[in-house]
């Protein structure tokens, strides 16, 4: 199916994996510069997950 995302519908029976990261927790009073610290831990925790879910069945 052609995206602007690269959506892509697995075959039925196909394997998955879901991943999940440490919790990030965020105050209400942070600091403009706490939250920007943050986003940047959020920033590569999703792109280390993704990139362990995109490699989980690759040997």
């Amino acid at each position: 199916m052609k995206s602007w995302d690269a959506f892509i519908i697995p075959y039925p029976f196909s394997k998955g994996v879901f991943i999940c990261g440490e919790p990030i927790i965020v105050n209400a009073d942070s600091s403009p510069e706490a939250l920007e610290e943050k986003r940047l831990i959020l920033e590569k925790t999703l792109i280390d997950i993704t990139e362990r879910a995109d490699n989980y069945f690759r040997g």
